[in-house]
């Protein structure tokens, strides 16, 4: 592909967004059970945000900025008011869906104490990689309360 000649660019990364059925369970999910700090949480009125959306029916939104732990990366939870809500999810080889990751540590540990919280996985225990970049690193989808696939991966153990 040939480079624009546009005079824009891209300059960092704001937030990734998921849409929710419930904004108090989705909270608790992300805040209490993984540790993501609440930064903002508010009611929005429609028009503006129906607009930028494409979604002007709706009559308001719940928003909730989650910050990660670590990094200023913030995770937009949202919530639609005032239409019928239906469900996104999907499997992950299904083209429009997608994925949210955030790196962990000792990620054993992790999916033994979510699993005994009551989360839910795409797979029994985190995946080590055997090729590629991330080969000896370890790996594991879960599933947030609206089966939105949210990632753990623990680095390869660093050499010598």
């Amino acid at each position: 592909m040939e480079a624009s000649a546009a005079t824009w660019g891209i300059t960092g990364a704001r937030h990734g967004g998921i849409t929710v059925s419930s904004m108090g369970r989705s909270l608790g999910f992300y805040c209490d059970l993984l540790g993501l700090e609440l930064v903002w949480r508010g009611e929005l009125p429609a028009p503006v945000i129906g607009r930028i959306v494409g979604v002007p029916e709706a009559t308001g939104f719940d928003i909730a900025f989650l910050r990660i732990p670590g990094s200023e990366t913030q995770v937009e939870l949202l919530e639609y008011r005032g239409i019928e809500q239906e469900s996104g999810a999907a499997s992950p080889s299904r083209h429009g869906t997608g994925h949210f990751c955030v790196f962990v540590e000792n990620i054993d540990a992790l999916y033994a104490d979510l699993a005994a919280r009551g989360v839910r996985f795409r797979s029994d225990g985190p995946v080590e990689m055997t090729t590629g970049p991330n080969a000896g690193g370890k790996s594991l989808y879960s599933l947030d309360p609206d089966g939105y696939v949210f990632e753990f991966h623990q680095r390869p153990p660093r050499a010598g």
